[in-house]
C-alpha cells in the first residue's frame, strides 16, 4: 500500500462525484489523501469522467465516417495517421491519450482491488470489487481491441504490457492477445458472481452489463453457443425496453435522451474536433444501405452541406454514445444463431428489432430473401453506427475474410486503404514503452 499512496492522491482528488440520475451536475467532496474505507473506493468508481470515457481512436480508425481535405488538414497528426490507418500512428515522443486513458482505469480498477482487500467481505465490498474487476476487464479488452491482431489469426508475437496489481514498482508481464483475453474473461466471469442483478445508477455496471460485455467478448472470439446464451440472459431480463423508434420524433436535433430504457451501461467519447465536428460526415457508402422505411435515416441522421451528419447518439448530444445498449445483444444473438446454423431463429430474434425500427411490416420483410448472414450483419453496422463498436467487427470479419473489400479513404486525391487484417492494430506508443522500462 505504501507505495501506491501518492499515486492515489490525484486519483482520490479527481474522484468523489456522486452518482444519480443528475450526477453529472453535482460534485462530491472528500477530505481524505489516501483511499481507505468502502466510501473511498465508491468515490473512485464513481468518477465516471474516468470510467465511463472511451477511446477516441477506436471510432477515427472505423469505416462509419470520413471527412473532407480541409477538416483532416485541421486533426492532430496522431489522428490524420488513424484515419489514414498509417503503421505509425504516434510520434517516437508522443503520449496516446487513448492509451494512457485506459490504462489509468486499469491503475483505479487494480487500486480499489488493493484497498478492498483490507476491508473483509462485506456484501458492500465485494460488489465494489466486482465492479473494480469489470473495470479493469472493459479496459483491457478495449486495448486488445486496440494494440493486439484479431485472436482469430493466431497468438503471434505482439504483446501488450499487463499489470494486475497497483504496486508501481513491479514489472508489468508481456501477453499476447490469447493471454490478454482469457484475463478479460476471468474478471468478467468473477465480477459476474459479485454483482447485483441491477444498479441503481447507469455509470455503475450490473450483472446484465457483465453479461452483454461478455457475448461481446464471445463474439470477437468465434464462440457462438456462449454469445448467444449472454445475449439472452440480458434479452430475457429486458426484452421490454426496446423503443418504439415509430414514437420517436425525427425532426429533434438529438431524439434521443440521456439514459433512455434501451442503455445498460453509460459510456461516452468526444472530441470537439471530431465528434463535434460539422466535417464528420457519415460515410456515405453506409447511409446507401438504409432502405425505404428504415425509420433509423430520419432519427440517425441529419443533412448537412456536403453531406450526411450524426445527430443519433444515444447520450442526446454530439458527444458519441459508446456504452452499451439492449439492440447489441439483439445483433449478437442473431448472428450467432445464424453462424450455427439456427437460421429462421436468427432472422426472428432479428425481427423483434426490427418491428421498431421499420415503419411497415412490409418494409423489413422486403429485407428477408438476402442471405441471412449479410443482412445480420448490415443490421449490425446500421445500428450499431456511431457506437464504438464498428473497429471491432471491421477486425473480426476481416480476419474472416467476409467483407469484400477492406475500408479505404481518399485524402488529397489519394487512396488510402487498409493492406491486410494481419495489420489491424496499432503499435505501442514507444513513449509508452520508454516509461514501462524507466
Amino acid at each position: 500500500m505504501k507505495n501506491i499512496k501518492y499515486l492515489c492522491l490525484l486519483l482520490v482528488a479527481l474522484a468523489g462525484l456522486g452518482s444519480c440520475e443528475g450526477y453529472l451536475d453535482e460534485k462530491y467532496e472528500k477530505s481524505i489523501l489516501v483511499p481507505k474505507s468502502v466510501e473511498d473506493v465508491r468515490a473512485l468508481l464513481d468518477y465516471y469522467t474516468t470510467l465511463n470515457d472511451n477511446p477516441l481512436i477506436e471510432f477515427i480508425q472505423s469505416d462509419d465516417w470520413v471527412t473532407d481535405d480541409a477538416n483532416w488538414q485541421r486533426l492532430a497528426p496522431w489522428e490524420q495517421n488513424a484515419y489514414l490507418w498509417q503503421e505509425q500512428v504516434f510520434e517516437p515522443v508522443e503520449r496516446s491519450t487513448d492509451y494512457s486513458k485506459l490504462n489509468r482505469k486499469i491503475f483505479t480498477a487494480n487500486v480499489s482491488l488493493d484497498v478492498l482487500e483490507d476491508l473483509g467481505s462485506s456484501e458492500e465490498s465485494q460488489q465494489l470489487k466486482g465492479e473494480a474487476l469489470f473495470v479493469r476487464a472493459m479496459a483491457y479488452f478495449q486495448l486488445a481491441q486496440l494494440f493486439l491482431p484479431s485472436p482469430m489469426l493466431g497468438e503471434g508475437e505482439v504483446k501488450i504490457p499487463v499489470k494486475l496489481i497497483a504496486e508501481v514498482s513491479q514489472p508489468a508481464q508481456w501477453w499476447n492477445v490469447s493471454e490478454v483475453l482469457a484475463q478479460v474473461e476471468r474478471d468478467l466471469l468473477d465480477s459476474f458472481e459479485l454483482m447485483p442483478a441491477g444498479s441503481q445508477f447507469k455509470n455503475r455496471p450490473n450483472r446484465r452489463v457483465v453479461q452483454a460485455v461478455l457475448a461481446r467478448l464471445f463474439l470477437y472470439t468465434e464462440r457462438w453457443e456462449e454469445a448467444l446464451e449472454a445475449s439472452k440472459y440480458v434479452l430475457e431480463l429486458e426484452a421490454d425496453k426496446l423503443m418504439d423508434y415509430h414514437k420517436m420524433d425525427a425532426l429533434a436535433p438529438y431524439p434521443f435522451k440521456l439514459f433512455n430504457s434501451e442503455v445498460l451501461y453509460y459510456g461516452i467519447t468526444s472530441s470537439f474536433s471530431v465528434t463535434a465536428s460539422a466535417a464528420t460526415f457519415v460515410n456515405p457508402d453506409l447511409t446507401e444501405k438504409y432502405q425505404k422505411g428504415d425509420l433509423r435515416t430520419g432519427l440517425f441522421f441529419t443533412k448537412g452541406a456536403k453531406g450526411s451528419l450524426f445527430k443519433g447518439s444515444y447520450n442526446g448530444d454530439y458527444n458519441l454514445f459508446t456504452g452499451i445498449a439492449l439492440p447489441e445483444l439483439y445483433l449478437t444473438g442473431a448472428e450467432a444463431l445464424v453462424r450455427m446454423g439456427r437460421t429462421q431463429d436468427g432472422l426472428d430474434l432479428l425481427g423483434i428489432l426490427a418491428r421498431n425500427r421499420y415503419r411497415t411490416p412490409e418494409d423489413w420483410e422486403l429485407n428477408l430473401s438476402r442471405n441471412p448472414l449479410d443482412l445480420v450483419l448490415e443490421e449490425r453496422q446500421k445500428e450499431q453506427v456511431f457506437r464504438g463498436t464498428r473497429w471491432m467487427d471491421v477486425k473480426r470479419l476481416a480476419a474472416r475474410g467476409e467483407m469484400e473489400e477492406l475500408p479505404f479513404r481518399e485524402i488529397g486525391g489519394q487512396r488510402y486503404q487498409i493492406s491486410e487484417p494481419a495489420r489491424l492494430y496499432l503499435g505501442v506508443p514507444a513513449y509508452e514503452l520508454d516509461l514501462e522500462f524507466r
